[in-house]
């Protein structure tokens, strides 16, 4: 009998041999095997609980909307929730997949439901005769293979950000360390969580993981510089951001002050402009026919003696 439709991923794990794929139901009734699952699937959940697994821990596996999480079930299983980048065509990288895991000594059961690079980058081991050799050092792997595929989101952030070192900033500048600015949110707002669940799988003793704490402790601490990373583009490209408002503040300053010299040169000659132009008698110069020039005269003394206060007080 073939296996289940809802069957992504299916290998049987040997610590001895390669891994081999499952190809029927009956290899599931096994042990030591590892199956990625579309979680969308309605006989993914009835195959759930013909395990007779507890229902909260489906409810888990099942759930639209969750946070990076750690459960421990018992002292040899636990599950565990977890977030990875989305490398889909068309997609955010920030728009992060979850993946969920169920670790028994028996089996390793993950599912999403989208396509997961990190799920892929494992199967592709398996594939080509490599792998994890035991359900412990597979988890490892996927753990692995999440914060290697994360690093490769931020690597290009961090490039972007080193570039920004400028005494001006256009529009499209601003607008791409706008866009640089919320993934980065995006991507801290789920992996911090992770690393709090990475952290409590650490402190927590799971038998069958006793010789594998070297690796764990690897893991977790990737994920904490990648997070520690995170927080320092972060705090970057608010200083950038600052930035860019005292560029903008200086240049409006310097407009201002610009335009307020400006307006002290004009504000004695548009005052004598106006005085000369209301139209009552005993204005003087009114018949004398050098009076304009006289008074054009005047205006660009006035205006000549401003600019040269102006100069000697420093404004300018």
């Amino acid at each position: 009998m073939m296996k289940h439709d809802f069957i992504i991923e299916g290998w049987q794990i040997n610590n001895e041999e390669p891994p081999s794929t499952i190809e029927t139901d009956e290899q599931l009734k096994s042990q030591n095997y590892w199956i990625h699952c579309d979680r969308s699937s309605t006989e993914f959940e009835l195959w759930l609980e013909s395990l007779g697994l507890d229902e909260s821990i489906i409810e888990s596996l099942l759930a639209h909307d969750t946070r990076p999480r750690f459960q421990k079930i018992d002292k040899n299983s636990f599950f565990l929730i977890l977030r990875g980048v989305n490398l889909n065509p068309g997609k955010a990288p920030d728009d992060m997949l979850t993946i969920r895991l169920l670790y028994t000594p028996e089996r390793v059961v993950t599912c999403s439901v989208q396509r997961l690079r990190a799920i892929e980058g494992v199967a592709k081991q398996f594939k080509q005769g490599k792998g994890p050799l035991t359900l412990e050092y597979l988890v490892l792997e996927i753990l692995n293979q999440l914060n290697a595929k994360i690093e490769s989101v931020i690597e290009p952030i961090e490039l972007f950000i080193n570039a920004q070192d400028n005494d001006s900033f256009n529009n499209e500048e601003v607008a791409e360390i706008s866009v640089q600015h919320r993934k980065l949110l995006r991507l801290n707002r789920f992996l911090k969580p992770q690393l709090y669940a990475l952290s409590a799988m650490n402190k927590e003793i799971i038998k069958a993981f006793t010789e594998y704490d070297v690796n764990l402790a690897n893991q977790l601490d990737t994920l904490s510089r990648i997070v520690d990373t995170i927080d320092f583009y972060i705090a970057q490209i608010d200083v950038i951001n600052n930035r860019i408002s005292q560029i903008n503040s200086e240049v409006m300053n310097r407009n201002t002050y610009l335009l307020s010299i400006i307006a002290g040169i004009f504000l004695p000659l548009g005052f004598l402009t106006g005085l000369f132009g209301i139209n009552v008698g005993g204005m003087p110069g009114v018949d004398n026919p050098n009076a304009f020039y006289w008074f054009c005269g005047v205006l660009t003394g006035i205006g000549v003696f401003a600019l040269v206060m102006f100069r000697r007080w420093k404004f300018l």
